[in-house]
């Protein structure tokens, strides 16, 4: 018995690193797990306090088993969620009230964030397959025909739709950055070999990167971004509001279409919860549609009927303004004045 006990000892001494890498592998495997507690839950300041907590947490993890699958994927979508939900809220929330030194500062903690999570979802494929950075220098064609090859499973699309999204945020944080914009046709590499593996994943999210890609381009398809837009949101069947409100914020506006932003606002507003694993996104999409509501007559010129014909023009508050009647009060100039 004190033989085997003594040789229990010995064991647990020598094989101490692996004790711990197995228990720390263990436990990150259970929170990945219970991490889609954070997906369904309603509450967006309760969900987005704990994000920064478990970024640490994994994070020190990382330090113990760095080659890690699990913690990689788990911490670089960490990192894209937070920043997306709350850093560039911050952002946003922080222009609107006029505090441009705030909201630079966001923006400058969402640039450097997003490069955390761009860095993992890059070791995490190289990790997974050899030769990405071989394959990134033969041009995009060379790197879409070693996707190719590699990744064929429908499981795979998960890793390499987080890593477009990461390294795509980056790229949308680093505008002034030609040589990080360079980088975006690999993006949307990734991105399309992701739908190619399974297009329903993650709500369709893939057709709403792509067509975010696509509006926000050089030379904008907008008629191709349309459609993105549109087969995201059937996948979800209108329930990831994200989609939504992304469709609204950039593609309604680049067509310089209020009514349809207008549509597409109300649509999130008034839904009252969408699909379950989306309920997060959603709280973040309403949070996003409620602001640029209000925001609408910065990103569109006010309708203005010939000669003031008297049209109704719906403004910010939810109301609706008479220019006939701004016209009768002196605002316009008459003919009478003119001469």
């Amino acid at each position: 018995m004190k033989t085997s006990f003594t040789a229990l000892i010995l064991l647990l001494l020598f094989t101490g690193c692996d004790i711990q890498a197995f228990a720390v592998k263990a436990t990150a495997r259970t929170t990945a797990r219970a991490s889609i507690a954070l997906e369904s839950h309603w509450d967006y300041e309760l969900a987005t306090s704990t994000m920064p907590g478990s970024i640490i947490q994994f994070e020190g993890m990382l330090t113990i088993v760095p080659e890690d699958e699990v913690i990689l994927l788990t911490l670089m979508r960490a990192y894209v969620g937070y920043t997306y939900a709350v850093v560039e809220d911050l952002a946003e929330i922080a222009e609107v009230e006029g505090d441009y030194e705030t909201a630079q500062y966001q923006r400058d903690r969402a640039r450097y964030l997003y490069q955390r999570a761009k860095d993992l979802g890059r070791y995490l494929i190289s990790l997974k397959k050899g030769g990405m950075e071989e394959a990134m220098a033969e041009g995009v064609e060379g790197f879409e025909a070693w996707l190719e090859k590699n990744f064929k499973k429908e499981k795979d699309a998960e890793l390499l739709l987080w890593a477009g999204y990461a390294w795509g945020n980056w790229i949308n944080a680093s505008k002034d950055d030609m040589t990080a914009v360079a980088d975006l046709p690999y993006v949307e590499a990734l991105v399309k070999h992701s739908l190619k593996l399974d297009e329903t994943y993650f709500n369709g999210a893939a057709y709403m990167m792509l067509a975010m890609i696509t509006v926000n381009g050089m030379n904008p398809d907008l008629d191709l971004a349309e459609e993105y837009f549109k087969r995201s949101i059937e996948i979800s069947g209108g329930g990831n509001l994200l989609t939504v409100v992304n469709m609204g914020r950039f593609y309604a506006v680049k067509r310089n279409d209020r009514a349809l932003f207008i549509e597409l606002m109300r649509q999130v507003l008034e839904t009252r919860d969408g699909i379950p694993s989306a309920r997060f996104t959603n709280q973040v999409a309403k949070r996003r549609a409620a602001r640029y509501i209000t925001q609408i007559d910065e990103f569109f010129l006010p309708e203005i009927e010939d000669d003031f014909g008297g049209e109704d023009e719906w403004n910010a508050d939810g109301g609706m303004d008479s220019v006939e009647g701004a016209a009768s009060e002196g605002d316009a100039p008459s003919e009478e004045k003119s001469e």
